[in-house]
């Protein structure tokens, strides 16, 4: 659940219990739970470990101009398990047999993680 949520409906409580809720409070209930946007973060990791070190990323953002953004010049998360940590959720691990040709270095993007988050 939503840290947010979590925090309007102890609040909620408080103020039920002392007859102080309105409908200005639902009505901000109700902003909370609104449909949330999938934003989609491609990490190249240098290995398939949820630990390993990230090699490269992207950002798809709905609310952001079309094409993919670089989060900043630093990679936004130490690791795979680190986003996971932040509430990124893994859709798709890397598939090791694309990283298996011996003739040719097929890897310089590192192991590919598509994560999700809705915001």
């Amino acid at each position: 659940m939503n840290v947010t949520v979590r925090e309007w409906i102890q609040t909620g409580r408080e103020k039920y219990h002392t007859g102080k809720l309105s409908d200005q409070d639902f009505d901000r209930l109700a902003q909370l739970i609104e449909t949330k946007k999938q934003k989609v973060l491609y990490l190249y990791s240098k290995s398939t470990s949820m630990r390993s070190q990230i090699a490269g990323w992207v950002l798809y953002d709905p609310d952001k101009p079309d094409g993919p953004e670089l989060p900043s010049q630093e990679a936004p998360y130490e690791s795979v398990m680190a986003a996971v940590r932040d509430g990124w959720r893994i859709v798709q691990f890397p598939i090791s047999k694309l990283y298996s040709f011996s003739d040719v270095d097929n890897d310089y993007l590192g192991y590919e993680f598509v994560l999700e988050k809705m915001e």
